[in-house]
């Protein structure tokens, strides 16, 4: 008995480690991919890319299993939420490869039917037979998945109400640099970089410095961070510069959803004549946002209390994107959505 009770042990232990690295690795390709709020990303090895940790998830994990125990108090109530969870998980991941099949290695239909349709048949029978179980436990990993939609969809929501209304404070960039001379009162020394979304238009932080401080500086960077639908970018591919005029320029830094964002290594990669961007001699301005929610149209009013909360914790864009905080100068605004 005991040998057996050792053996489900270390079974236990391997699995949950499977588990644990995938919900980190999944978290952290949906946090590039602009559909989770930033969170703490601790690489964990020099050697092994994939080896990650994220706090707010670990815990999140440990809470969901505690709940588990004291819910179904054994592993016999706990099967039918497994099976169900389990089964359509294979009917999802056979779905997928056919939209890969199809869309990625551009097989024809009767090929793909071929190698599906069999895999189908059973995992739909697999999962019929377990949606018999969503009373008995079944509901449990529906609930799961609906949680996790909700913060997705609200989060992804958000940030596009929120960047519309950033849009309306704004100017065009074009008429901008047309009369950028003018509009600042004097033009100091050194290299000003500005993170911003959008080519189009001025980021927020800039008009916000010139309208304090009432100086811009004689190089400014303003720097995208766009993050593709691949895992990885090389390193050639990962940062773009152009020059706007009147020591502007428009940079754009491209990572894969697995990697980790490094804003200060990649400007040194940037080709700037006569400019050597050492980060210790940069100056950030990143701009913190106050989320407020409103009666305006939009979400419903409890999704934007959700996604104000999700501002909240999320991790700030200068750890985000490894920024030296001796270099970061905080511009804060308040938006109503």
């Amino acid at each position: 008995m005991f040998p057996l009770v050792l053996l489900s042990t270390a079974a236990t232990v391997i699995a949950s480690q499977a588990v644990i690295s995938g919900a980190f690795s999944l978290s952290r390709q949906a946090i590039q991919l602009g559909l989770m709020p930033p969170l703490d990303l601790f690489q964990t090895s020099t050697r092994a890319y994939g080896q990650i940790y994220i706090s707010q998830v670990n815990w999140l994990l440990l809470t969901a299993v505690l709940a588990l125990v004291l819910g179904f108090q054994s592993s016999s109530a706990l099967a039918s939420a497994y099976g169900f969870a389990v089964t359509g998980t294979m009917t999802i991941t056979t779905i997928l490869a056919g939209f890969v099949m199809r869309g990625v290695w551009h097989w024809r239909w009767p090929t793909v039917a071929l190698v599906l349709v069999p895999i189908m048949t059973v995992d739909l029978a697999l999962f019929g037979s377990n949606s018999l179980k969503i009373p008995t436990g079944g509901w449990f990993p529906l609930v799961i998945g609906l949680v996790v939609f909700t913060i997705m969809t609200t989060w992804r929501a958000g940030r596009r109400s929120v960047a519309t209304r950033l849009a309306n404070e704004t100017v065009p960039l074009a008429s901008f640099l047309a009369t950028c001379e003018a509009v600042a009162e004097a033009r100091v020394s050194g290299t000003a970089v500005f993170l911003t979304t959008q080519t189009e238009h001025v980021p927020v932080t800039l008009l916000h410095n010139l309208k304090h401080n009432k100086v811009l500086h004689q190089t400014v960077l303003l720097v995208r961070v766009v993050t593709e639908n691949i895992p990885r970018v090389a390193g050639p591919d990962r940062i773009k510069a152009g020059r706007l005029g009147s020591g502007f320029w428009q940079i754009e830094t491209h990572f894969g959803f697995a990697q980790t964002p490094n804003v200060p290594r990649e400007l040194r990669r940037a080709a700037i004549p006569g400019l050597e961007l050492d980060p210790s001699q940069l100056s950030f301005f990143v701009g913190r946002i106050n989320v407020e929610s409103s009666s305006r149209p939009g979400m419903a009013r409890w999704r934007e209390r959700l996604y104000s909360s999700l501002v909240r914790i999320a991790t700030r864009p200068t750890e985000f994107f490894r920024i030296p905080p001796d270099c970061v100068i905080e511009l804060g605004t308040e938006v109503e959505i």
